[in-house]
């Protein structure tokens, strides 16, 4: 029972709040367009996002990484948001519940297709949960989690040694490992158990949220009738995939489940199908949801370096020559323009990046615990 309870609790912030996150994002839509699904996404970016941008000061300009200070600030900055979001979602005349409930019908062979993938999905987080698999990488990522957990400290030790040291380029600057610790310090949970035992109820099934709306952008424009199980069957074939994907170390499967709960999984399993998620909209001639776009690649821009390092530099360099490509393909010469500014934020990581792993090449960056 008390399990149970914790569970409960840690779905709190690690679901509700980042779903009701999503309520600001999707309501810069037609009211038409806007469905549970983007919500989701919508309020996983909005989470990942503000916790990158409210962290990244706090670890620099803190003696030692102020933890509580930033538990505080994100606490009331998302509240903020949540707030924000309800308030424009009633100003457009739009219910909340009515958003939870559109929902059509499936006839009964989408209605089986769903029933296996559910079957699959469940088959995911039982094995998840219990044949938690332990990685070399637990070594360093985990090991930062707890660290942050238990003294509200951030990247201020060195986990294999436990002494103090400087700010890590390479890792300081992917807060995921803090946002664990966050959820943790909420529902009052060790947080190695969130990582191993909880984390994977909440990214797997985001994960799927995700591919499910890349099928619907793929199957656009389908008969109505063939389209109601063909977004099914596809969940299927990829929950497959998924199980039996193992087939090295590295593959984005092997990543989902069985390291969930590193910044490398959420990357390879979330932001780079959001990426083709956004390219797939912009390539529809609908400008009435062009505010959506770019505010959910700014985002998505902004939540990059929430995962890893290195994942600013392949979203943005995927994002513009895409750009460039649909510009040519479909005639929309500002497009390119438009992804430039969206990805101002990872133009601004980057600098930063590049100021912790070589103090010299960007000397007006000083202060703080920056090398």
């Amino acid at each position: 029972m008390n399990a149970l309870i914790k569970f409960m609790m840690f779905l709190i912030p690690a679901g509700v709040m980042p779903v009701l996150s999503g309520l600001l994002p999707v309501s810069f839509l037609p009211a038409r367009e806007r469905r549970f699904p983007l919500i989701i996404l919508g309020g996983y970016l909005s989470t990942f996002a503000l916790f990158e941008l409210l962290g990244l000061p706090v670890l620099i300009w803190t003696t030692s990484g102020d933890f509580q200070l930033l538990t505080l600030l994100f606490l009331c900055t998302d509240f903020l948001w949540i707030a924000a979001g309800i308030i424009r979602c009633r100003k457009d005349g739009i219910r909340i519940p009515r958003l939870l409930k559109e929902r059509s019908i499936p006839d009964p062979d989408a209605a089986v297709c769903w029933l296996i993938f559910a079957v699959l999905l469940s088959f995911e987080l039982w094995m998840s949960y219990t044949h938690a698999s332990f990685d070399g990488d637990d070594a360093y990522y985990v090991a930062q989690t707890l660290q942050t957990w238990q003294t509200g400290t951030m990247y201020y030790y060195v986990p294999y040694t436990g002494f103090t040291t400087i700010l890590d380029g390479r890792h300081a600057m992917a807060l995921m490992p803090m946002w664990i610790a966050f959820v943790a310090k909420l529902c009052g949970t060790h947080s190695t158990i969130v990582t191993h035992s909880m984390m994977p109820f909440v990214l797997i099934p985001l994960t799927d949220v995700c591919l499910y709306q890349c099928a619907v952008e793929l199957t656009r424009g389908q008969k109505s009738s063939r389209r109601r199980y063909q977004l099914p069957a596809v969940m299927v074939v990829l929950a497959v995939l998924q199980i039996f994907g193992n087939t090295s170390i590295y593959t984005p499967e092997t990543f989902l489940l069985m390291r969930t709960w590193q910044g490398k999984s959420l990357f390879a399993n979330f932001i780079l199908p959001m990426v083709f998620l956004m390219l797939l909209r912009m390539i529809r001639d609908s400008w009435e949801e062009k505010a959506w776009c770019c505010v959910m690649l700014i985002l998505l821009n902004t939540a990059a370096g929430f995962c890893t390092s290195l994942a600013p530099v392949l979203v943005t360099g995927v994002l513009i020559l895409a750009g460039i490509i649909i510009a040519i393909l479909k005639r929309k010469k500002r497009l390119p323009a438009v992804i430039l500014l969206t990805c101002i934020p990872c133009f601004l990581y980057l600098l930063l990046l590049l100021r912790m792993m070589n103090p010299g090449a960007v000397p007006f960056l000083k202060g703080g615990r920056l090398p």
